[in-house]
This record gives C-alpha cells, structure tokens and sequence, in this order.
C-alpha cells in the first residue's frame, strides 16, 4: 500500500527513489512492484534506462514528462526558475544549485525540450526562465 500511494503520489517514479523515499530494501520493493504491475494496480514504462512507475489508468503520453519532472535535479531547477523570475544563466545556475554545470545543461536542456523552461539570448548570454504556462499549471 505504502509502495502504491508513492507511486499515485510522484508520477513517473523510478525504482532507486522508491527504495530510497520509503527505506525499503530492493528485494521487498521488486515483490510489491510486480504484484501491482500483475494486478494492474500500476503500468510501468522504459526511459533513459530506469523502469518508470505510473497509476494503471495513467496516460502514458506524458510519461517521459512526468518522469523527468519528477527528478530531484529538476525538480531544484523548476523551484529555483520559480522564485528568480528575471531570468539566470546557466553558468549562475550551476553555482547557486551546486550542481555540476554539465549536470545543469543535461537537465536545462531536458525540461526546455517539454516546455518548462525557455532561454532568450540577452546579449551574449543565455538567459533561462520558466515558461509561464508550466509555471501556472503547477
């Protein structure tokens, strides 16, 4: 039960952050996990070598949205765009979050591929925001 709520919960889960989130060892997770996909309590996907997890009545069309964000590295940057309105670069970005600047572009250019966020060039430099549509529908 504790394992499906996750999953209702935080769409587009992955196996390692279930085990982590609930403190639950792997071998109990994968039992649970099978007998909820055998009774069709949940659906899983492929992405990015990770089985994502999902309600069974889940459309899947925005699986690979729902997934990516759902990560943690998202999920900063999203929370960050949303409290600095003016815009930041990438460079700022990656100093502010501590995050590797490699790691940032991965992600900046994964969320601006579904529209979350959006970069305009001020001057010579890339300047990030997050799309205002993302931002009201969340």
């Amino acid at each position: 039960e504790k394992i499906y709520e996750f999953i209702l919960a935080n769409p587009g889960v992955y196996f390692n952050r279930i085990v982590r989130k609930l403190e639950i060892s792997n071998h109990v997770v994968v039992w649970h996990l099978n007998i909820l996909l055998k009774f069709n309590f949940i659906q899983k996907q492929r992405f990015q070598n990770h089985d994502i997890y999902f309600d069974s009545n889940f459309d899947l069309k925005n699986s690979k949205f729902s997934y990516i964000i759902s990560k943690e590295k998202s999920k900063s940057i999203i929370e960050y765009l949303k409290h600095y309105d003016f815009g930041i670069s990438k460079t700022q970005l990656s100093k502010e979050l501590k995050m590797h600047i490699n790691t940032t572009s991965k992600y900046l250019n994964m969320l601006e591929k579904h529209n979350v966020v959006f970069k305009k060039k001020v001057s010579k430099r890339r300047i990030y925001f997050l799309d205002e549509d993302y931002s009201n529908n969340s």
